[in-house]
């Protein structure tokens, strides 16, 4: 017994009823001009206004950030002369670079995530590249910075009455915090100087001598107030390894150092750091070359 075909009717899409609404040509028309829309929305939006407005909310501390101008591009936000600064006087800005660039992390997007945020930036002759992320009111961000011309940093050079100092700065940052209260954050990193050197300074009316220093580095952690410097070590005109804590004050000058350092010098130091480091006091028995420790608590100069 043979059992009867079943014919399976065919669909076929017909797009003969956008003649009755003018056509192909008109929703193209339509989608060109959606686009343009969305293209020019984009690009006149007041993106500057709605950074400054988001900033006046931030800027309520001891510290505010501020910027010439902002501008869309292909790389994301770029701005102009940013800088972060103290609010209580003219001091010089605590950081300050003449480009930084703001885009959405598309790994982060993917995920759902948009509010994390990849940066990058020239600052002091040197680069700097890192990530943002705001999730549930937690901020968590880490940068890389590398060749920072210490000579440029406005900050520490005005610390010194006259003098040069020169060497490149290297280095990283992590830190993590509370959106609502960044001050209770807390953070670690490390650093390196090739070549750091200081000539011709003078300080509060005192000549500083000459030094030059190979490389010097430092690990550190931030917490509430202070600043822990770990495993701190020199090579070059002086050969010392130390540590300490650094506790912040504003205005920034009247923070204090509180060291504790072994100072070994050798055929390279020059004759007046060894006169200086002979006049440390020494214990009882101690021989003239043998490495001096010395530990206090030392406040930085006043920042003109």
């Amino acid at each position: 017994m043979r059992l009867p075909r079943l014919r399976v009717p065919r669909l076929r899409l017909s797009f003969e009823w956008l003649g009755a609404l003018g056509g192909r040509t008109t929703f193209l028309y339509i989608g060109y001009t959606l686009l343009l829309f969305v293209v020019f929305l984009v690009i006149t939006f007041p993106h500057e206004l709605l950074v400054r407005r988001a900033l006046s909310s931030v800027n309520r501390g001891p510290v505010e950030v501020d910027f010439k101008s902002l501008n869309l591009g292909y790389n994301g936000y770029e701005i102009s002369g940013a800088r972060v600064a103290s609010t209580a006087d003219e001091q010089a800005p605590y950081l300050e670079c003449s480009r930084v660039w703001v885009r959405p992390s598309l790994a982060a997007l993917v995920k759902g995530n948009p509010y994390d945020f990849l940066l990058s930036a020239d600052l002091y002759g040197g680069r700097a590249n890192g990530e943002v992320s705001l999730t549930g009111g937690a901020v968590n961000a880490s940068v890389q910075w590398r060749d920072v011309e210490i000579n440029r940093y406005r900050t520490l050079t005005a610390l010194l009455d006259e003098g040069q100092l020169g060497g490149k700065l290297s280095g990283q940052f992590a830190f993590e915090g509370r959106a609502n209260n960044l001050g209770t954050g807390q953070g670690n990193g490390e650093i390196a100087i090739d070549g750091a050197s200081i000539t011709g300074a003078k300080a509060n009316g005192l000549p500083i001598p000459d030094v030059k220093l190979r490389q010097a580095r430092a690990k550190f952690q931030v917490r509430a107030g202070h600043v822990e410097i770990q495993e701190a070590q020199t090579t070059g005109d002086i050969t010392a390894q130390g540590s300490g804590q650094i506790s912040l004050k504003e205005p920034i000058q009247d923070s204090a150092l509180n060291l504790r350092a072994t100072i070994t010098t050798g055929l390279e130091t020059p004759d007046t750091i060894k006169a200086l480091v002979a006049l440390i006091p020494r214990p009882a028995g101690t021989k003239p070359d043998a490495p001096i420790t010395i530990t206090g608590t030392f406040a930085a100069p006043r920042v003109r």
